[in-house]
Parts: structure tokens; C-alpha cells; sequence
């Protein structure tokens, strides 16, 4: 990680992605994923706070095209 902002916006983009490829409507559904564990340790406010500060945007667009 580079820095503060490229580690919660990577944090944000995998708890995000079983979101936005529609598997289920909020990150705690997924059942393979730590984000209860994460909620539970940081609270809902400061993850609201670090996904509104370092959003997911384009990070990792290009990831699941061919030839990436």
C-alpha cells in the first residue's frame, strides 16, 4: 500500500465488490467476507466516513477486462 488513502480505498473496493457485481445488496450478505468483522472493529460511522473520503470510483476498472 502507498499510503493511507490507497489502503482504505483497496479496503473499500474488496468489501465493495460482491456489491457492485450484484451477488448481494450490502457487504455484510456476503458470506465470505469480513465485513461484519471490520464494522464491528472500526463502527459503522468511520467505515461511512473512510467510504465517502476514499472512494472506490475507477479503482480497479480495468481488472476484469481480457488481456488485463
Amino acid at each position: 500500500m502507498r499510503n493511507e488513502a490507497h489502503t482504505y480505498a483497496t479496503a473499500n473496493y474488496i468489501l465493495h465488490n460482491p456489491v457492485h457485481h450484484g451477488y448481494v445488496d450490502r457487504w455484510q450478505e456476503w458470506p465470505f467476507s469480513n465485513a461484519r468483522e471490520y464494522l464491528g472493529e472500526v463502527g459503522e460511522e468511520e467505515a461511512t466516513r473512510r467510504w465517502k473520503e476514499y472512494p472506490v470510483l475507477n479503482y480497479g476498472k480495468t481488472w476484469d477486462e481480457p488481456g488485463m
